[in-house]
């Protein structure tokens, strides 16, 4: 495939005047097959000779759910012989129980738990996912249990802490006969709240029954959901409009707490083969779990099959300025049945990382318009540098799969303003100038700044504020200019802005020459790199003299 492609919307000599008139320039951007990193992507060409990208690997025969073993307990060893878990990552810090042989469902033993004191506690590890207080990922708690007594409080899986005096974690607990979960502050919305998420509908459970239970969080689509025997008892999709893909809520645990996790407190009966599995979000990002009940290779406890997708990720790409707007994003596609494409799309004036976590990713329509008119944290979603990524869905028979034609987006600069014009002094006085320029008819003018000095083209200081005001187009009250007088009492205002002391803000006195220019700048990310600020004005000189001391 082709690489990068420019392709200007005007010859050059006509964007050139429309930038003069309207400071718009418009721009296309044709995306080809260099830097694109592919996963689970092949390419190819259709009858056409176009090249295209299509998921590599359409089949379940190797989609057994790849989750990250982090926690197991097998329970085939005694209670006195239980010093590490199953993975020999955790340390189990306290475990009274016991064990059955032929009670278990899988390996021929289970624990039995019928005293006050049976339990077992185990202790977290901060480079563990059970002590971890980074993003979670998508993860699954699941165990067989066989109660003898379904009373309730008895807990079967607790991680719980208390940040800041507030309960915080994850525990699976009996109530009402039936197996409910209480995610306590464990999820975060996207305005960064703790919120809790209980799933407390079930069916019931029955006395000697083995049953096995698991729940479930997919951090992509921000599915919550608990099971039994493999069956769906109830759903949850945590984002802020309730949807899937949408700021989807972010799961964690407290970093001021790390809590012992306790499994079989005031429970009584057996449970084997509790497991603990995750799969960290830069994982994620490759691979989206989607759920093919249908599927009939079901794990032997109780696991649901994935749905891969291939995934292409572009490299970062760089503007020509701060601040530009896509206005257009959209790509050529050929669907089968039952196949999918989406996209994301992500920018951001400061150059960042292209695995990185920030800054957050959109999800995206095709032909999707005016993207830089979401509006995210009071600021609309436009920069410097952007990176896209798309994802290619398999019909769920792993037998088709998307063409994908690449990607190509209209973007428009956001140009600094043109410098001032018919700068020029109209009064000096003791300690005093008047200065005066065109005003600026630019729709997005924020403000000027005067720079000054006493060397021609060398500026000591810079005077943006008077009076404890931008210096902007208010000045002009109604005339085509803008009249400001500097002083010394104007160059202090300002002199105490600058906290880094970078400028030197020489005071004004008499009979001493002084030189000045004027810039203009916009409004868009004032005080901060990122604003937009035009070029100096014609420089002008001008000497403060107190006038003379005799009046007719």
């Amino acid at each position: 495939m082709p690489g990068k492609i420019f392709k200007y919307a005007l010859p050059l000599i006509f964007a050139s005047i429309l930038a003069m008139a309207a400071k718009e320039l418009f721009d296309t951007v044709k995306f080809g097959r260099e830097g694109l990193d592919l996963y689970n992507v092949r390419e190819d060409s259709d009858p056409g000779r176009r090249r295209f990208l299509a998921v590599a690997d359409l089949s379940y025969r190797h989609a057994g759910i790849p989750y990250t073993t982090d926690l197991v307990l097998s329970f085939n060893r005694p209670a006195s012989d239980l010093v590490r878990d199953d993975s020999g990552q955790y340390i189990i810090r306290r475990a009274e129980f016991e064990t059955r042989r032929g009670a278990g469902t899988l390996g021929g033993a289970g624990a039995y738990f019928f005293k006050s004191g049976h339990r077992v506690e185990i202790r977290p590890e901060r480079n563990l996912w059970l002590g971890s207080c980074t993003d979670a990922g998508s993860f699954t708690i699941e165990m067989r249990l066989q109660p003898a007594s379904l009373s309730d409080g008895a807990v079967l899986f607790s991680s719980v802490g208390y940040a800041s005096g507030l309960k915080q974690g994850v525990e699976i607990v009996i109530k009402g006969k039936r197996v409910v979960a209480r995610l306590h502050r464990f999820f975060r919305d996207a305005a960064g709240r703790r919120v809790d998420v209980f799933l407390n509908r079930a069916r019931p459970f029955s006395e000697g029954e083995w049953r096995h239970y698991a729940l479930s969080f997919d951090r992509i689509t921000g599915k919550l959901a608990s099971l039994v025997d493999g069956e769906e008892q109830e759903v949850l999709y945590l984002s802020d409009n309730g949807e899937p893909f949408v700021n989807v809520y972010e799961p964690s645990f407290a970093c001021e707490d790390l809590p012992v996790v306790v499994v079989g407190k005031n429970y009584y009966g057996a449970i084997d083969e509790l497991r603990v599995s995750y799969r960290h979000i830069d994982d994620l990002k490759k691979e989206t779990e989607l759920a093919i009940k249908s599927y009939s290779g079901i794990g032997a406890i109780g696991r649901m099959p994935v749905n891969r997708e291939g995934v292409v990720t572009s490299p970062v790409y760089t503007f020509p300025g701060t601040g530009t707007r896509v206005l257009l994003f959209q790509w050529e596609e050929l669907l089968a049945e039952n196949t999918h494409i989406w996209m994301e799309f992500r920018t951001s004036d400061d150059l960042f990382d292209r695995n990185g976590e920030a800054p957050r990713w959109y999800r995206i329509e095709n032909n999707q318009r005016n993207i830089y008119l979401k509006k995210t944290d009071g600021m609309y979603l436009r920069g410097k540098y952007y990176q896209w990524r798309a994802h290619l869905l398999a019909s769920p028979d792993g037998l088709r799969s998307p063409r994908w034609y690449g990607a190509e987006i209209q973007y428009q600069l956001d140009p600094a303003p043109r410098p001032p014009i018919m700068v020029e002094t109209v009064k000096t006085g003791d300690a005093m100038v008047r200065l005066r320029w065109k005003k600026s008819v630019e729709h997005d003018i924020l403000g000027y700044r005067i720079y000054y000095g006493t060397s021609p083209g060398k500026y000591d200081g810079i005077i943006a504020m008077a009076g404890g005001r931008r210096i902007d187009n208010a000045l002009a009250a109604g005339r085509n200019h803008i009249e400001i007088d500097v002083t010394n009492e104007v160059i202090q205002e300002n002199m105490a802005l600058d906290r880094r002391k970078l400028l030197a803000f020489p005071v004004l006195k008499n009979d001493v020459l002084y030189f000045f220019a004027v810039s203009a700048y916009d409004s868009y990310r004032p005080d901060t790199p990122h604003n937009h600020e035009s070029g100096l004005s014609k420089e002008i000189s001008a000497r403060p003299s107190p006038g003379s001391e005799i009046t007719n």
